[in-house]
């Protein structure tokens, strides 16, 4: 019983010392002011596709059930900013298109 006052009075110390006004952070701090912001440029742009599983189907021929497996992948665009005030980079990636190898509902 000891140990869990002990425990949850160092939790509520541990809280409170975060908490207070002298631990939070100034408004500024963190932010970009006028003079500090990014310039991003477009640097580059590169296309990848990566495959990221199967899953098996079903169709019909002749009255006929057959099993297939379909292959599926990403068709990915990631764009490439570049800062030069700060020699920081950025990127972005988007699915462009999910591919699958064979047509099926």
């Amino acid at each position: 019983m000891r140990k869990i006052i002990f425990h949850l009075a160092m939790v509520i110390l541990v809280t409170a010392a975060l908490y207070s006004p002298d631990a939070q952070a100034s408004p500024t701090q963190g932010q970009e002011t006028e003079e500090e912001s990014h310039i991003w440029e477009h640097s580059s742009t590169n296309y990848e596709t990566v495959h990221v599983g199967s899953h098996e189907f079903d169709y019909w021929k002749n009255f006929l059930r057959y099993s297939r497996t379909c292959d599926v992948s990403h068709k990915l665009m990631t764009v490439v900013y570049y800062c030069d005030v700060h020699d920081h980079t950025e990127s972005e990636t988007h699915i462009e298109e999910v591919v699958h190898s064979h047509k099926h509902n």
